[in-house]
């Protein structure tokens, strides 16, 4: 079994595209794939992604607006895990990027709210759990996980193959529908990663965006 940690931007496109990607194979290949997504907001990965949608991200009206929006989503995808479980949460956060995918619908507090509700769940209890102390507590340990996992940039996808090792390799940014086909499929992927400590990170010679875990 496969067990993802994916750090995506809660309203970046690449993300998006990832996760589409991700869900893809694991039907192609009939793998038991566990994902956890975790959405972090940072300012390097709005820039990117309004860059990516030909926004202007030198309007700081733009990046105002974007970062209250990418916040509102963080907030509402820890509420509905609060309130229904982490499946749910990364089924609304998917549908939202979805829905934002056309690059001309506009994220609203009214349209998480929607969806929260297409999705047949109480949108008084999600509401309610917005306020919960939980929430803040959660998005500092997603936080601190990413710290640890030396995330630097949005998307990256940490995989770990629990048939292998206890090692983990660090996937960043962007990534090619064939080479991430392959970490699934081929059992020496990581095999040209020179392993000198188990506490650090090393590049790979044969992947630009493979790291050890």
């Amino acid at each position: 079994m496969f067990e993802l940690f994916l750090f995506i931007n809660p309203l970046g496109l690449s993300c998006y595209h990832l996760e589409k990607q991700i869900r893809k194979i694991a039907e192609e290949l009939d793998l038991d794939i566990c994902i956890n997504y975790i959405p972090l907001v940072t300012m390097t990965a709005m820039k990117q992604d309004l860059v990516k949608r030909n926004w202007n991200f030198n309007t700081s009206i733009n990046l105002a607006n974007y970062h209250l929006a990418s916040l509102s989503v963080q907030k509402f995808y820890y509420a509905i895990q609060i309130a229904y479980g982490k499946k749910r949460a990364r089924l609304f956060l998917f549908k939202l990027q979805e829905a934002l995918s056309d690059g001309k619908t506009n994220y609203s507090e009214a349209l998480a709210e929607t969806l929260v509700q297409d999705l047949g769940l109480n949108l008084e209890k999600v509401k309610n759990s917005l306020t919960d102390a939980c929430l803040r507590e959660f998005i500092s340990q997603d936080s601190t996980l990413a710290s640890k996992f030396n995330v630097t940039s949005l998307p990256s996808t940490v995989v770990f193959n629990d048939e292998s090792d206890d090692s983990g390799l660090l996937l960043d940014g962007d990534l090619n529908y064939d080479d991430l086909r392959e970490i699934f499929t081929d059992p020496s992927a990581s095999a040209c990663l020179d392993v000198a400590d188990n506490d650090a990170f090393y590049w790979s010679d044969c992947s630009s965006h493979l790291r050890l875990l």
